[in-house]
């Protein structure tokens, strides 16, 4: 998915937002699953562990197996239409960010037209779907990963102790880590394939970041093309290799300038530019202060 920096920045505007509240998780199992027609105020996230069921979402109809992922979003409506043997769904549902009203809000049974005006007020925005792009039912190859998240949130939340709001929040922002590494494997395919090769070159950036490093050395140890390696390098961390060194060396600076004593000089010579001048420049056009400023901030000088 190719995002402009519009979406790439609302993205990453959400990930630091999101904190997440469980309002009920419950390890169903039945042989009979009735769900009249209703919407959501919040979010239901369901794992299929066992049987066949049959949903209903707005005009689309899914007949879900073992490992399938439906995510139920706020005012969408849904059903489940039919079931096949006993159904094992373990489920929670949960608001993605922080509300003030969170524990007034109930779980909802109503479809939206018998719902009154202060009931669709509790109606949440659907950030996961509008902005994360997360679909209604997810097949994903991760899903199992999801699972084993979701199994001690619902025993936690049956036997919630004081603490209990760190777990949950803890354990529902794994799951939609997980969710969006998912959809992303499932969009990148190609890349998974070259996955250890990939990280392969990242630690040898991070082990060699003093030094210049060619990209077709890089693309070599992943032993693909310049160009191949050049694309899935950037489809998976988001830059360059080239700008993935200069930022891991600037982090070494930072913290060489905050725990070391040494200058900037021998700071600059140690993670590999050629004078202190050019790692000022590149150090101030990154971090829009100058270094010797950024040393004051934590000498105290």
């Amino acid at each position: 998915m190719h995002e402009t920096f519009a979406m790439a920045a609302d993205r990453k505007n959400l990930l630091l937002r999101l904190s997440p509240n469980v309002r009920r998780a419950w390890n169903h199992r039945a042989a009979e699953a009735v769900l009249k027609p209703r919407i959501l105020f919040d979010y239901e996230l369901l794992y299929l562990e066992k049987g066949s069921l049959q949903v209903r979402i707005t005009e689309d109809r899914y007949t879900l197996e073992p490992g399938d992922i439906v995510l139920f979003k706020p005012g969408k409506e849904h059903e489940f239409q039919g079931i096949a043997g006993e159904c094992w769904m373990p489920h929670v549902h949960f608001d993605a960010l922080f509300y003030d009203n969170f524990e007034e809000v109930p779980i909802n049974f109503k479809e939206w037209k018998d719902c009154s005006e202060a009931e669709r007020n509790w109606l949440r925005p659907d950030v996961l779907g509008r902005i994360l792009h997360m679909p209604d039912v997810m097949r994903i190859p991760n899903h199992s990963e999801v699972h084993k998240c979701l199994v001690p949130l619902i025993h936690a939340y049956e036997r919630k102790d004081a603490d209990f709001p760190i777990l949950q929040k803890s354990l529902m922002l794994k799951m939609l880590y997980l969710l969006a590494k998912g959809l992303e494997m499932n969009e990148n395919s190609r890349s998974i394939l070259h996955q250890d090769a990939l990280d392969n070159t990242v630690t040898y950036i991070m082990e060699h970041y003093d030094q210049t490093i060619q990209l077709e050395h890089l693309s070599k140890i992943a032993c693909l093309s310049v160009y191949h390696f050049s694309r899935l390098f950037k489809q998976k961390f988001g830059t360059s290799p080239h700008q993935y060194q200069m930022q891991y060396r600037l982090e070494k600076a930072k913290e060489l300038m905050i725990y070391s004593r040494l200058s900037l000089t021998a700071i600059a010579e140690k993670i590999g530019y050629s004078s202190v001048f050019a790692f000022s420049k590149a150090f101030k056009l990154a971090e829009g202060i100058a270094p010797r400023e950024f040393m004051k901030t934590f000498s105290g000088i």
